[in-house]
């Protein structure tokens, strides 16, 4: 009897289907993230603290540095721009949130946190994280409406 039930076992999981498990991966609204992004305090401290380094420069009358730091803000502005018009990459935001991404995995319940997926088999689940994300990023009632108004922009 021992016997057919393990002959009955190893036949059920050759008939199985191999990799049958779901695989949850988070993805997000990248447009919603940029812009939280440069709204949150995380975006305001780096900004803050180029802004007291230019003034130092300006002091000290260091025009080669004021010139660096005013073609870096310059630069991402342009940089953020590009982003949420989706004709740059992200990479900047999401080195920023790397040291979140796992807690925000783990609450999310998803192996892998992707920016686009072009497709999909049956065995992916996607689970939208951009509000764990906006949580992250401490998004204030002003930046939730702007990103609620982007979304009705879209087609």
């Amino acid at each position: 009897m021992k016997l057919l039930s393990t002959i009955a076992a190893i036949v059920a999981l050759a008939v199985s289907p191999v990799g049958a498990q779901t695989l949850r991966v988070g993805t997000f609204q990248k447009q919603a993230v940029v812009v939280a992004f440069y709204r949150s305090p995380l975006w305001s401290e780096t900004t803050k603290a180029k802004i007291a380094e230019r003034d130092a420069a300006k002091k000290a009358n260091d025009t080669a540095k004021v010139q660096e730091l005013e073609a870096w803000g310059s630069g991402h502005q342009e940089l953020s721009h590009r982003q949420l018009a989706g004709e740059a990459p992200i990479t900047n935001i999401m080195e920023a949130l790397a040291p979140a991404l796992p807690e925000i995995a783990k609450r999310a319940g998803v192996s892998l946190i992707a920016e686009d997926i072009a497709f999909t088999d049956p065995s992916i689940q996607k689970v939208d994280i951009t509000d764990l994300l906006l949580t992250h990023l401490n998004a204030d009632a002003r930046t939730l409406a702007i990103i609620h108004d982007l979304r009705k922009q879209k087609p």
